[in-house]
């Protein structure tokens, strides 16, 4: 069984450390630490899974999705997590970029739908993460309002 739970100041080094070893970028989390969800081993308390959302303004861009371990279930209980929490600091888009079609038909799976670049809002199209993946082939853009998640 796991646990989910929301980031605290005090697990900004271990969220550094397990994302660091997945090879992610963890640069800024701690300025969006209270949109962060840790998935942790119910017996002993070992992170096995994070995500994020990065906020801007009313719209959050999805990062830092990390599994050591799980099913497709812990990974679309995780991102329907992170999609309620959003709902409760009132967002009202979360978007967030696949590389594959099989990452594309998950998140279609929880509603969310194909965005082409030129449609995503500019202050995300500003932001450096979005910038450093418009150099990425077969990167697809995905949004999802928060309209349809039920909190």
């Amino acid at each position: 069984m796991h646990i989910i739970r929301q980031a605290q100041t005090e697990d900004v080094e271990k969220i550094n450390e397990f994302l660091t070893k997945a090879e992610v970028t963890v640069e800024g989390i701690e300025a969006w630490l209270n949109y962060f969800l840790l998935m942790e081993a119910e017996e002993d308390k070992n992170l096995i899974g994070t995500i994020g959302i990065e906020p801007f303004g009313k719209i959050g861009l999805l990062r830092s999705m990390v599994l050591s371990r799980g099913t497709v279930e812990d990974i679309l209980f995780l991102i329907q997590q992170a999609l309620k929490l959003a709902k409760d600091k009132d967002m009202d888009a979360i978007y967030c970029r696949v590389h594959n079609q099989h990452s594309i038909q998950l998140f279609q799976l929880l509603g969310f739908q194909e965005i082409e670049e030129v449609d995503i809002p500019e202050v995300l199209k500003e932001s450096n993460v979005v910038k450093s993946v418009y150099t990425v082939d077969k990167s697809h853009f995905m949004y999802i309002s928060m309209n349809i998640v039920d909190k």
